[in-house]
């Protein structure tokens, strides 16, 4: 019932055409191939019944995804009915305002369903080892990567987490076989991005656009004489050029004296995507067509720059930007009491998962694992809003049931 209610609400509601949604329709080379293909295809087919058509297909995956994970997840974990219901309405959130991810047109329609089947049968593989909760697994990340780059890291997690799960048994060959694939995921995803990028724009190149965004923090904790730190010519002019534009627009750091470093975290989050967008991506895009160079060239280019700029000017501003990056950290917790627990959590049960085989306490060590590594890569990366970040809030409902089951049976025995 739940199930169809959210449907016939989306299907009611218009799809919705995001300031990102162009990019994506139109394929461009700073967009990661899946959601690109997976819209062209549906455009293709359905042609001016898209809208209605791409709502339909987002919402359907998406709550064949939840449903998928809330099964594999009773069986591991024995929910009740009413906990199954509960974890059901956490998980349906996003497909309502404000994220609305099944209407709109944006890669979340389909990573969200996609990080849900890794969730599910990742479990499933974890407890029952079987090849066919490996392959999914494994399809499910690739596609998943593919979409959105900042879960890369999930299959190195989970790699870690299979390897304590059969620590008593790893060095089976069986087991290694497992590692190794899973390992290897990685690779596969990035062969498949650059051979994408090499098949439409004509480079052999991942997306270009991580360093850039990564980038944005670094910029405004920096100061104008870092121009002389930069090596490359290049790296120079265009560090100029973007420091004057973001200073005269005050979007520095250093443009206004601020109470504490929550206020300067709040003025460069209203600001990132000026920072980022207007000025490093677009003027350094621009700096290098300038030079004569194809509009796909300089997309590369400047990603190039930007990589090679991030670490010069993090290291002559450290003390600015890792107070920036931790305040960026605990904004997306809303509380650092939160973030605290949490991580308390984390060294608490991987401790406890190193000295027994509790499936619960692996279980929570996983979770945990799952919810900071995101929120480290966003923090470091963009700014912590609830767009990169919602992905995992359904799970903090799994792990307080797991801790409440696993401080009753410490005391039952």
């Amino acid at each position: 019932m739940i199930y169809v209610f959210v449907f016939l609400y989306c299907i009611f509601n218009n799809a919705i055409y995001s300031p990102d949604s162009a990019s994506y329709l139109n394929a461009t080379i700073y967009r990661s191939p899946g959601y690109p293909i997976f819209v062209r295809v549906f455009s293709i087919i359905f042609q001016q019944y898209f809208d209605f058509f791409i709502v339909s297909a987002q919402c359907l995956l998406g709550l064949f995804a939840v449903h998928t994970l809330v099964i594999k997840t009773s069986k591991v974990l024995h929910l009740s009915f009413v906990l199954k219901l509960v974890f059901v309405l956490l998980l349906v959130f996003p497909f309502f305002p404000p994220l609305w991810v099944a209407n709109n047109i944006c890669s979340e329609g389909l990573s969200y369903p996609l990080y849900l089947f890794f969730l599910a049968f990742s479990l499933d593989f974890l407890f029952n080892n079987t090849s066919k909760s490996l392959l999914i697994l494994s399809v499910s990340y690739i596609l998943l990567v593919l979409t959105r780059g900042q879960f890369i890291v999930l299959t190195i997690i989970f790699t870690a987490i299979y390897i304590l799960k059969n620590k008593h048994i790893v060095l089976k060959p069986t087991i290694i076989k497992k590692v190794i694939v899973l390992l290897l995921l990685p690779f596969a995803v990035s062969l498949l991005d650059k051979t994408y990028h090499k098949a439409k724009d004509g480079l052999f190149i991942a997306t270009p656009f991580t360093y850039i965004n990564a980038s944005a923090s670094a910029l405004y904790v920096s100061k104008t004489s870092d121009k002389m730190l930069l090596k490359n010519t290049d790296d120079q002019l265009i560090f100029d050029d973007c420091y004057a534009f973001i200073s005269e627009n005050k979007w520095l750091m250093s443009s206004k004296e601020r109470s504490s470093f929550s206020a300067y975290y709040k003025h460069f989050h209203d600001n990132l995507g000026r920072i980022c967008n207007y000025t490093l991506h677009d003027r350094g895009t621009a700096y290098y067509v300038n030079k004569n160079q194809t509009i796909v060239d300089a997309r590369y280019h400047i990603e190039k720059s930007s990589k090679r700029m991030l670490p010069v000017l993090i290291k002559s501003n450290f003390n600015n930007w890792i107070k920036l990056f931790y305040s960026n950290l605990v904004h997306g917790f809303k509380s650092q009491i939160i973030l605290f627990l949490l991580i308390g959590t984390f060294i608490i049960s991987f401790i406890k998962s190193l000295k027994s085989t509790n499936n619960n306490t692996l279980i929570i060590f996983y979770l945990t694992s799952l919810i900071l590594s995101n929120a480290l890569i966003v923090a470091f990366a963009s700014h912590s809003i609830m767009r990169y970040l919602f992905y995992n809030y359904s799970l903090f409902f799994i792990i307080a049931i797991l801790i409440y089951k696993y401080i009753r049976d410490v005391k039952n025995n």
